[in-house]
């Protein structure tokens, strides 16, 4: 469930993730009525369950082997919005 402003949310995304990175997520168009930004959002949401928001943005940047050796932001570009969230919550369940 996201905010009432979703320019709230995406502002927040920026000043954990950077302007670049929201920018491709905000560029990409995979098809799909779930978009990366918003996927991004929500594996946003669910590591500050677990993790501090520096944390976080270092997890979307770092090459994960369950993405096949690919960042989270290069996986959600190409539209592997579900694996994505798979992996962010194997890597946030096993912070705790």
């Amino acid at each position: 469930m996201y905010r009432d402003d979703p320019l709230d949310d995406e502002a927040e995304l920026r000043e954990v993730l950077g302007d670049g990175p929201v920018d491709r997520l905000v560029a990409a168009d995979v098809g799909q009525p779930h978009t990366p930004l918003e996927a991004a959002l929500d594996v946003l949401r669910l590591l500050q369950g677990w993790v501090d928001d520096a944390a976080a943005g270092r997890w979307f940047a770092t090459e994960q082997r369950r993405l096949e050796g690919r960042t989270p932001i290069e996986a959600l570009v190409t539209g592997t919005l579900e694996e994505v969230e798979d992996a962010a919550r194997a890597w946030a369940a096993a912070q705790g």
